[in-house]
């Protein structure tokens, strides 16, 4: 990370700090958010039955939850963050629902976005390639609510499925709500490349407005989290 990156971030983690405090600014992960009471999550969800598709598995928690933020304040000019997750399919795939945990969204239910991409190899990397995007689907109704550290498993049904040939593929989950933020929980264990992250409007001074920058979620913020909590089905 360039000397220049590093300020930024520092710059950034202090604004996040000293605003959060007055209540001014909406802090990069869960475990910095205080005093946050959100309405009741429904009756958790089981956990989804039969395996997974594509690789893909819900982890273990990190030896201390964390979940980063995954939103779209639908200004078009503010908030609008993104995690994202690899998987790779070895057989043509349809992908009828997207599982994952998070915390802390104001609503419950709440809308989600879910958008499928193409991967980028450019330049050594494995990344989402923004330019080819194979599915999107706005406002998704799943479960919300919840209140860190206690996080909310969100069952996505996608109206029509995914279907993906065999190949390597990203997806990308957020909220999709004006009233405030959703963490997306990371997980200790890293399935495939190493997790993604975009803030499309750079409203957290990363400089990460693209997910096919060259850069991962390590390089955009720094942390270290492998993966994000998701399954496909």
């Amino acid at each position: 990370m360039s000397v220049f990156k590093t300020f930024l971030l520092a710059g950034a983690a202090a604004f996040v700090s000293s605003a959060a405090l007055a209540g001014g600014h909406i802090p990069l992960n869960a475990s910095a958010v205080v005093g946050f009471n959100g309405v009741a999550a429904s009756k958790p969800l089981a956990r989804p039955a039969g395996a997974p598709l594509c690789g893909t598995g819900f982890g273990s928690e990190l030896s201390t939850p964390d979940g980063l933020i995954a939103w779209n304040d639908t200004s078009g000019t503010g908030y609008d963050e993104g995690s994202g997750t690899d998987f790779t399919c070895s057989v043509t795939t349809k992908i009828k629902k997207v599982w994952v945990y998070g915390y802390n969204a104001p609503k419950n239910p709440e809308l989600y976005n879910v958008t499928f991409y193409k991967n980028s190899g450019a330049d050594g990397t494995d990344e989402p390639n923004d330019n080819k995007v194979k599915c999107a689907y706005t406002a998704l109704s799943g479960a919300g609510g919840g209140s860190y550290p206690t996080h909310v498993l969100t069952k996505l049904t996608l109206p029509t499925a995914c279907k993906l040939k065999p190949g390597h593929y990203w997806v990308s989950v957020q909220n999709n709500d004006s009233s405030g933020p959703w963490y997306h929980e990371m997980q200790s264990n890293l399935q495939g490349t190493q997790a993604d992250w975009v803030d499309r409007n750079n409203i957290f001074g990363s400089g990460c407005t693209t997910f096919n920058n060259d850069e991962y979620l390590q390089n955009c913020l720094g942390y270290t989290y492998p993966d994000y909590m998701l399954e496909l089905h």
